[in-house]
């Protein structure tokens, strides 16, 4: 398994912190919250590469960062230096894709602000290249708002539908950046990108791939934080209080 990790984005709902700042590496419990992702990332798998995209005006942090992981981590550099030249996280994952070059091994997609904190090896291990890219979804508090989760529909653990922020949820069920790709994963970004001017939000790419190939779901089995604003980021900060930095 290879393993992207996309910390690219510039976090303006989280300014002035992230002014000088990447997200990912902001503090929570004494520790980088990407710090905490890895983690559980190498609990749930053993990758034989990870990648992490970043923009240039971060990258020397993160490649500190990166000095101190447990694993080899490939810090790469997209380029871009503001939040209006930014690729989009399917930019900066299509990016990393070929960057790694061709293999038979598949791709686990994970956000470098999506602090997770649960085992993600049941969910993994559910995982089947041949049927179909799997999706970590959880539940949302209802009644879902409009256009502001991505609705997932499911029977047993195959998705039957996905839409991206919808103005009309039918489903409490939500994706988080959270995904799991068979090894084919460049061609279905190729497709994409030539068919798409968004490629910002992951959940725009995985509706656009429900219609092509089969995706399944496998639950957020635990707490999970979305850092995306200063409230989010002081809950996190508030559950992980007690944890302080590892030895």
């Amino acid at each position: 398994m290879r393993v992207v990790l996309l910390a690219a984005g510039f976090a303006t709902r989280l300014h002035p912190l992230t002014l000088d700042r990447a997200k990912p590496l902001l503090d929570v419990g004494g520790r980088p919250v990407l710090s905490w992702i890895l983690d559980r990332v190498l609990e749930g798998a053993e990758p034989s590469r990870v990648v992490l995209v970043t923009n240039h005006r971060f990258v020397d942090d993160f490649r500190a960062w990166a000095a101190e992981a447990p694993v080899e981590v490939e810090v790469l550099d997209d380029g871009t230096s503001t939040n209006e030249d930014r690729l989009g996280a399917i930019g900066d994952l299509a990016l990393a894709v070929e960057h790694m070059g061709p293999s038979d091994e598949p791709v686990l997609v994970v956000a470098g602000d999506n602090l997770v904190d649960f085992d993600l090896g049941p969910g993994l291990a559910s995982f089947d290249a041949a049927a179909g890219p799997l999706v970590f979804v959880r539940r949302v508090p209802e009644p879902v708002p409009p256009a502001r989760y991505s609705e997932v529909l499911v029977e047993g653990d195959r998705v039957t539908r996905f839409r991206e922020k919808p103005e009309d949820p039918e489903s409490p069920l939500s994706a988080i950046c959270l995904h799991l790709y068979p090894s084919d994963l460049a061609e279905h970004l190729a497709a994409f990108r030539d068919e798409s001017p968004d490629l910002d939000a992951p959940g725009h790419f995985l509706e656009w791939l429900s219609h092509r190939r089969t995706l399944y779901a496998t639950p957020v089995s635990g707490p999970y934080h979305d850092i995306g604003n200063h409230q989010t980021l002081a809950a996190a900060r508030e559950a992980f209080a007690d944890r302080g930095p590892t030895t």
